[in-house]
């Protein structure tokens, strides 16, 4: 892991920059679309994450300790991810595997690709299609991690307003 973020319904957020990742074993795509754009050791938090927010910058240890501290504020969580098969691997590592992880938090993770696909929806559709409003008011980089959850967040919000409307009719 590099980086990971989880925004939550509500809008609280969570932020880390790994320093103990393998650069060695980065590929070029990773040097050229991730690293450019983690901004925690620059000191320049992008707009949207200007206020609130936890941040983090550390050890893998550290950074689970630093997310399992955040995550204590919800009695419940469902993790929704972009693709996540690997991800989540990664994720649930962090606690030492799925049989570990915090109690509040669902142990299968929800695939927002799957989502789209099921609604009839192209699952490899620009993410800031999805949730165009959001986008046009943050300027951020795509594969930061946080300007990504940002962005799954709202447009899962704007999923689930369509949703909502077939059935009000």
């Amino acid at each position: 892991l590099i980086s990971l973020a989880l925004v939550s319904e509500n809008g609280e957020w969570f932020y880390a920059e790994f320093t103990d990742y393998d650069a060695a074993a980065l590929s070029g795509w990773h040097k050229e679309h991730v690293l450019p754009y983690l901004f925690l050791e620059q000191g320049k938090r992008p707009g949207y994450a200007k206020e609130g927010g936890t941040v983090a910058r550390g050890t893998r240890a550290e950074v689970k300790e630093a997310l399992a501290g955040w995550m204590a504020q919800f009695e419940k969580a469902e993790v929704w991810a972009d693709v996540p098969a690997y991800d989540w691997v990664l994720f649930c590592e962090l606690f030492g595997g799925a049989l570990h992880l915090p109690k509040q938090i669902f142990y299968m993770p929800f695939d927002f690709a799957t989502l789209l696909k099921a609604q009839g929806r192209d699952p490899d559709a620009p993410r800031e299609s999805l949730a165009e409003e959001w986008a046009g008011r943050h300027e951020g980089a795509r594969h930061n991690a946080l300007y990504d959850a940002f962005l799954l967040r709202e447009g899962y919000r704007n999923l689930a307003a369509v949703e909502e409307k077939k059935f009000e009719h």
